[in-house]
């Protein structure tokens, strides 16, 4: 039988990212399930923008960077649970985000995953890829990709 008792639900910590939230509420509600709201840090966001890294040694960038993304995320899980009124684990992870997704959801013999695409074509897309994209290729369980700006209608 089918059942959503652990949805992996993924996030950028965007705005983006929120469009794939109301599809793992509805399924946690439904199913009576706990979300694992997982943010990775990729670890080469931490040469992607040297600007950032101005007046700062690079490594204590990294820590700082790591603790604000850390409490964005306990943050945005606590406000879900409170306002859903359902089970949210907050799970930072590092690494490569496709692999370190589908990783964490066997880990967890997690029942689905949910992620918002960012709808990147072109050159933005062959040059950033879609870790969306990657995930539903890599995952051995369903996963629902969300687009975001087919919400908006």
């Amino acid at each position: 039988m089918v059942s959503f008792k652990t949805i992996v639900l993924t996030t950028d910590l965007s705005d983006n990212a929120d469009a794939a939230v109301p599809y793992a509420v509805e399924l946690a509600k439904k199913w009576g399930g706990e979300i694992r709201l997982v943010h990775v840090v990729e670890d080469a966001v931490y040469y992607a923008n040297p600007a950032a890294t101005e007046g700062m040694v690079p490594v204590e960038w990294m820590v700082a960077n790591r603790k604000s993304r850390e409490m964005q995320l306990k943050d945005l899980a606590a406000k879900l649970a409170s306002k859903e009124n359902i089970a949210v684990k907050d799970v930072l992870l590092q690494g490569h985000a496709a692999n370190v997704i589908v990783d964490y959801a066997k880990m967890e013999n997690a029942d689905c995953i949910v992620i918002a695409t960012h709808g990147r074509t072109g050159l933005s897309h062959f040059l950033f890829g879609s870790v969306a994209e990657r995930v539903v290729r890599l995952s051995l369980i369903p996963v629902l990709s969300i687009r975001p700006h087919a919400m908006k209608h």
